[in-house]
């Protein structure tokens, strides 16, 4: 009964230091997964786009820009589908607009949409000069499209370990509305182009094999001091799991526990109205450090990457941690500690037996 009594308090020993040596492994998507997102990529799609000019339905600027992202987001994608249509209000023109939908593990039955707006503002009403002028749009609008790209590119490589389809939405028309006397297009609302495409959505999806699982809307992600709020018509569940899993990566800042609370008109109120779990990874763009919201200032200039590298990386373990195939995250940590006792245990017998 001693040796017996000795092996037993020999072994409960070793559980004890394993266990303590799997607390001290952080559970965290960053030591489970590879993250690929590169912040440089992404600052050079926010380049080109501002390389074609002001983004602003009816111009040639923003056909081309459509074009580009077309083919970008057709390298990384099974598939892409484009939703053209034309909006017209009261007397004033028709203006042609377009979304673009790539779609990634086309095979898979549950949906999940990364969605940016990509046209920018036709006026500069913040600003203190040229206010009927088009902003360059460099944050609002470039950078959601920059970073959806290349989530495209990194998703892509790990598609085989996922088990959704996610769509990368492109949505036109977003920000032409009604702002401190100026409209974007005269008599334009905020976020035509997203409750367009929702209306529309049957033509995209099979509603009797498919269903969305959620939307996530990246709007102003690339400008210094990034901090995003809490959106108040966002899910709250979806909310915390992506607020902790930035935290988790070392991003309390963008990611704070007590984060600004605002309720904000954007693409992804269409979403919500449909029936999705919704969040807007947005910043405060009304009292915020960032201040170049609506004004020609909204340039390369005042981009960080290292925003677009939280955002990037941020949704990136996200998608990693919440849908890859197989095991959740605690059951890897399970397999860690269980791994650690098995290698421990026979060591330590050994080193008895010579003894």
């Amino acid at each position: 009964m001693g040796k017996l009594s000795l092996i037993s308090n020999e072994i409960y020993t070793i559980l004890i230091l394993a266990l303590v040596l799997g607390l001290d492994f952080p559970l965290t998507s960053a030591n489970l997964f590879t993250l690929d997102f590169n912040e440089t990529n992404a600052y050079n799609h926010i380049s080109t786009q501002l390389d074609f000019g002001f983004r602003v339905p009816g111009t040639a600027s923003h056909n081309n820009c459509a074009d580009w992202i077309g083919g970008q987001i057709g390298i990384y994608t099974d598939e892409v589908m484009i939703h053209d249509y034309s909006i017209q209000i009261g007397e004033q023109p028709s203006y042609f607009c377009q979304d673009i939908l790539g779609k990634l593990n086309t095979e898979k039955n549950k949906i999940v949409i990364l969605g940016a707006h990509w046209d920018s503002r036709n006026v500069a009403e913040k600003d203190t000069y040229n206010q009927s002028q088009p902003i360059p749009g460099a944050n609002d609008g470039g950078s959601g499209v920059a970073v959806l790209i290349e989530l495209a590119r990194v998703l892509s490589l790990y598609k085989d370990n996922l088990d959704c389809q996610i769509w990368f939405l492109f949505i036109d028309a977003e920000d032409q509305g009604y702002s401190r006397g100026m409209y974007g297009l005269e008599y334009w609302d905020w976020s035509e182009g997203s409750r367009v495409f929702v209306d529309d959505i049957d033509e995209f999806y099979d509603s009797s094999a498919e269903n969305f699982d959620s939307f996530i809307l990246l709007d102003m992600v690339g400008g210094s001091n990034l901090q995003f709020i809490r959106e108040a018509n966002s899910d709250s569940n979806l909310h915390n799991r992506i607020f902790r899993e930035g935290q988790k990566l070392g991003y309390s800042s963008a990611f704070p526990e007590n984060p600004t609370v605002m309720s904000i008109i954007d693409d992804h109120i269409a979403f919500k109205d449909f029936g999705m779990p919704v969040i807007d990874l947005i910043i405060d763009f009304v009292n915020g450090e960032w201040e170049y919201h609506h004004t020609h200032s909204d340039n390369l200039e005042n981009i960080d990457p290292e925003s677009l590298k939280i955002t990037g990386q941020t949704v990136e373990s996200y998608m990693k941690n919440f849908y890859t195939v197989g095991f959740p995250v605690w059951a890897y940590f399970v397999i860690i500690l269980g791994s650690i006792i098995l290698v421990i245990i026979p060591i330590v017998l050994l080193f008895r037996k010579r003894r």
